[in-house]
């Protein structure tokens, strides 16, 4: 081998390592823009996980779970948006957690899960296409998770958007308001 061919053979090295650096920047780019501002952790993982922080609340305690009206409120661009209020139902057999109302989006439904052990409640908010502000409900999902805060009586956490325009990651407030009414044919 000549010396021009040794020289080719070394631009060709050096060119193909930093095309390579340049793709792998990119790719670590996307990955970081597609993966922020989403949870690291799946609701039933996050539930299970222990809460070393909870130490004034004792374990085990049911009565944070309460079926009835919940009030929430979220951070948004650096400004607390409600009290929205909304029903939730509580399945003390499968620790799942039902519920629906309607906010300035427009109406959802919600289903999750909840641990006595760790005080961790998470949410999946569903929006229903075709109700509410039509430029802002885009039958999108919203993943809330939340740990009981004994000393402020009330669920604390972060909500995650994920839209096709928008991502956001902030935190959101969630406070028992009042037990449900049932009507008498729902009494049983």
């Amino acid at each position: 081998m000549n010396c021009r061919q040794h020289t080719a053979v070394i631009a060709g090295s050096i060119a193909g390592g930093v095309f390579g650096m340049i793709l792998l920047v990119i790719c670590i780019l996307f990955c970081y823009c597609h993966c922020r501002r989403r949870p690291s952790q799946t609701n039933l993982t996050f539930v299970n996980a222990k809460n070393h922080k909870n130490n004034k609340h004792k374990l085990h305690d049911i009565t944070i779970f309460k079926s009835g009206i919940w009030s929430s409120r979220y951070l948004q661009f650096g400004v607390w948006h409600g009290p929205n209020c909304f029903s939730l139902s509580f399945d003390s057999q499968l620790f799942k957690v039902t519920g629906s109302g309607s906010d300035n989006i427009g109406m959802f439904i919600i289903d999750g899960t909840y641990s006595i052990r760790s005080s961790r409640m998470a949410l999946t908010k569903i929006y229903q296409l075709g109700v509410g502000n039509r430029s802002e409900n885009v039958e999108h999902q919203i993943i809330i998770q939340l740990v009981w805060n004994a000393v402020t009586r009330q669920f604390e956490g972060k909500r995650y958007v994920q839209t096709k325009n928008f991502r956001e990651e902030n935190r959101f407030e969630l406070k028992f308001s009042k037990q449900q009414q049932l009507s008498p044919h729902e009494r049983v």
